[in-house]
């Protein structure tokens, strides 16, 4: 669904974010990015998603090269096939549910059918608490707002970034499991990034990034081989220090 092939990103103070990353996301999957504070998790998932341009290197997301389109083409593209999830809910607080959901469809043009964010809001779990502004929801709540306004475009890839962040433990894990039925389920195809091995434990696959390259990946992956991996990176950085 998503690839990058030798992808570098050269920021002008002349720190490489990226430095030829070559990956894939397959179809269906869910994969969670890792690394050190600084080792370009978060500019991975910008240029996956069209939001910052490589300085070499080629970006495909479901067969359209990014490469070369105009800004109002990229713009269309992130509307129409790209879902995106933060670690802050950004609902709009004078909205209900359902028309936060449906923000998205109104901002393009588009009626929002009631059918297609009620089918939204089914997905998360919230079709009961539609009518419901956001300080009438709990935190948990909130994110899966936000995630089903992420899903009612229909997107081919939906990217989260730091999803649980904001959460409790136990709730985290409830958007955690929301994540995961998605892929199982729905065939969602989904890109997180996240420092947490609890979370990084409920993907198909965890791709580790230090120094802007690819240090490793774990299929199947548990919370403890996540964190010996995460400390095992941490060692041999401090030893390259």
């Amino acid at each position: 669904m998503v690839e990058l092939d030798a992808v570098t990103r050269r920021f002008p103070n002349g720190v490489t974010a990226l430095d030829a990353v070559t990956v894939a996301f397959p179809a269906g999957t869910f994969t969670a990015v890792m690394g050190p504070s600084g080792s370009g998790k978060s500019t991975l998932l910008q240029c996956a998603a069209g939001l910052d341009r490589p300085t070499a290197g080629r970006v495909t997301l479901a067969g359209q090269d990014l490469t070369g389109l105009s800004e109002r083409r990229l713009t269309l593209l992130r509307r129409d096939r790209i879902g995106f999830v933060f670690q802050a809910f950004n609902l709009l607080p004078a909205l209900t549910a359902r028309q936060n959901v449906g923000l998205p469809l109104r901002l393009a043009g588009r009626r929002p059918g009631q059918g297609t964010v009620d089918r939204a809001l089914t997905a998360v779990g919230l079709l009961d608490r539609a009518g419901h502004r956001p300080h009438e929801l709990s935190g948990g709540q909130q994110q899966r707002v936000a995630i089903a306004r992420a899903l009612v475009t229909g997107p081919a890839v939906l990217f989260a970034d730091e999803p649980t962040g904001a959460l409790d433990r136990a709730t985290g894990r409830d958007v955690l499991r929301l994540l995961r039925t998605l892929v199982d389920a729905h065939h969602q195809t989904i890109v997180m990034v996240t420092h947490d091995p609890v979370a990084a434990a409920a993907a198909d696959r965890v791709l580790f990034l230090t120094d802007g390259r690819i240090a490793g990946s774990l299929d199947t992956p548990t919370a403890d081989a996540v964190a010996a991996s995460m400390t095992g990176l941490g060692a041999a950085a401090e030893v390259a220090a």
